[in-house]
């Protein structure tokens, strides 16, 4: 009866042909965005005086504009998905990946207005999304015994992609914290992070082919993350349909990542907000647009994107952005000869990296004990993972 009730929300959901309301939260930060573009010539708001003012609608905009971006790239894959009949997990975790676009843009932003935020709020995300995750649990539906079985493709692609990231992070963060110790290098610079860069997409790049190749269809229509036939749910699979999602993401993307940027940008250089505050705030702040997808998405019954995103939140932030923020920098140094494009090795910076290591570890080993998640499970890490914010945020940040 209730996925009776789950399967018919969905089909209103997914039929509705009004304006959605991401559609209309996103079209307020348009307009809110164009008004800050109008006002650098008009200068309604003088930007001297009303300093702080500016950034908060510079942040507010950029925020709203990127949750509309991301929606329009996870219903841009639920209608591929559909259309090319994926796993409910595949598709989950391909939207997540994609939806991860935005956050590219605004780390590209970031990267030139302070390399150090960029990266900051990189590693943060997937802090964040940790606790997410562990919270999410509980609200996964238990069988008799108070267990939720997860989807084989998060068990087995997800478990191999956890063990090498927690290597890679436990590796990178011995390096850091052995060059910080016994040698006068103080930071990551230039080939150091084109390698690190390339090793992370590579294995990432394996993983989303292990997805679409072995788990893409078939194995686990049994399984309560396995979506319905298309033509039941209702959704738009014509190629239309698809293609105008993924532009307004990509146009959305752009300018809410240009606000953003001139966000941070007021509040490093004309606020002189702290650069590791700021960036925490950054990461939070965009995470939401993916919490209220997981929500949604759950609501609906898809537990499959549910359950991608808050994973995904997790290893695809480590496997994508984290990288990807260090082949900006690195790029950018190169670009510019600039001594400034560097990731400093700090007490902040390998603590980021070393505690990345029990994080992904700690996750590793419940799913690999049963392939089920308890409440039990989802407490254990709920307070695993406060303890890691904590001791990160409290550590001194030199």
């Amino acid at each position: 009866m209730q996925a009776r009730i789950a399967l018919e929300h969905r089909i209103r959901v997914a039929r509705h042909r009004g304006l959605h309301p991401w559609q209309a939260i996103m079209a307020l930060g348009a307009a809110l965005w164009a008004f800050l573009a109008l006002n650098q010539g008009q200068r309604w708001l003088d930007p001297e005086h009303n300093e702080l003012l500016i950034a908060g609608l510079e942040l507010l905009a950029g925020l709203t504009i990127i949750q509309g971006a991301c929606e329009a790239f996870v219903q841009g894959i639920e209608r591929l998905g559909a259309r090319l009949r994926w796993d409910g997990f595949v598709a989950g975790t391909i939207a997540e990946a994609v939806s991860t676009f935005p956050e590219f843009v605004v780390i590209a932003f970031l990267v030139q207005v302070e390399p150090l935020v960029a990266f900051v709020t990189a590693v943060i995300t997937i802090y964040n999304n940790s606790i997410a995750f562990s919270i999410y649990s509980f609200f996964l539906p238990k069988d008799q015994k108070g267990q939720y079985l997860m989807p084989p493709s998060l068990t087995k692609a997800g478990g191999e992609v956890l063990i090498a990231g927690s290597g890679i992070a436990l590796i990178v963060g011995v390096i850091m914290l052995a060059l910080r110790a016994e040698t006068h290098k103080t930071s990551l610079a230039g080939p150091d992070l084109f390698l690190l860069g390339t090793v992370f997409l590579v294995i990432y790049g394996y993983y989303t082919y292990s997805l679409i190749r072995y788990y893409a269809e078939g194995g686990e229509t049994e399984h309560p993350a396995h979506p319905p036939h298309p033509h039941e749910l209702g959704h738009d699979v014509s190629w239309g349909g698809i293609l105008s999602m993924f532009v307004l993401g990509v146009v959305g993307a752009f300018f809410g990542g240009e606000a953003i940027g001139g966000f941070a940008d007021t509040a490093l250089h004309q606020l002189g907000l702290p650069t590791i505050p700021t960036a925490s705030g950054l990461a939070l702040f965009a995470g939401i647009s993916e919490y209220i997808i997981v929500y949604k998405a759950h609501r609906r019954g898809e537990l499959g994107i549910a359950l991608a995103s808050v994973f995904g939140g997790m290893t695809q932030v480590m496997f994508l952005l984290v990288p990807f923020s260090m082949v900006a920098i690195a790029f950018f140094g190169l670009l510019t000869g600039s001594a400034a494009y560097v990731i400093p090795i700090n007490t902040a910076t390998t603590m980021l990296m070393l505690l990345l290591f029990p994080l992904l570890y700690v996750l590793l080993q419940y799913l690999e004990e049963d392939h089920t998640l308890s409440n039990l499970d989802a407490a254990a890490m709920t307070g695993i993972y406060i303890l890691l914010l904590y001791f990160l945020f409290s550590a001194p940040p030199g």
